[in-house]
């Protein structure tokens, strides 16, 4: 039996439209973040989920439990799964975070592998806080199909790590907001079968009616 892992980002926030940097900043959805989370729980609502896990912040669990409420499932909030800090430039404007620290900013945008924020993260500590719990949950739930909502930055480093790539692959494929991506998984390991799949959001981007 193969078993199913749907990695699904967590819904728009302003932030994400507006150019700031929040990190670990605890920031809600936005309107359309809310639409796309009901969106994503009528697309999988068929789906037969045993368990959903959660980052701790507002914008993942909260697009986390509108999707486990069709299925009665309280999301688990794994604080492993939180997104990347970002340190000094949390809260931030990205044009002023490219005034203040220009030849950073430049890495981050070129080669953001190499890049440990100002007393925040690097990639690879990101991949160090999350891929014991991610081996540790997918080996809990062997041949069950459970969720786990996140964040951009952790789905990238958890997809790089499955496909035994670097992270230099970042900056290559997209993980859109609500997006649902889905590793198969048993016996014989991971494998990725769908990426950055936001069909269900076409009702919102391409409106029917005047």
């Amino acid at each position: 039996m193969v078993g199913k892992i749907f990695l699904i980002r967590h819904g728009q926030t302003d932030s994400n439209i507006t150019g700031f940097y929040m990190g670990q900043a605890d920031e809600d959805l936005n309107e359309t973040g809310y639409q796309q989370a009901q969106l994503i729980s009528s697309r999988l609502h068929g789906e037969n989920i045993n368990t959903i896990y959660s980052s701790p912040l507002l914008r993942a669990y909260n697009t986390a439990t509108a999707i486990g409420a069709p299925h009665e499932i309280k999301p688990t909030i794994l604080p492993e799964l939180t997104e990347i800090n970002v340190g000094d430039w949390q809260e931030m404007h990205e044009d002023e975070i490219s005034h203040k620290w220009p030849d950073l900013w430049h890495i981050w945008r070129t080669q953001p592998w190499v890049v440990r924020f100002p007393n925040g993260e690097s990639f690879n500590d990101v991949t160090e806080r999350v891929m014991p719990v991610f081996q540790k949950i997918a080996a809990e739930n062997i041949n069950d199909h459970f969720m786990i909502v996140a964040h951009e930055v952790v789905f990238k480093l958890i997809i790089a790590n499955i496909l035994h790539v670097s992270s230099e692959i970042y900056q290559s494929f997209e993980i859109s907001n609500a997006s649902v991506s889905i590793l198969d998984y048993g016996n014989n390991g991971l494998r990725l079968n769908v990426l950055n799949d936001t069909s269900h959001l076409d009702i919102i981007e391409s409106p029917v009616g005047g």
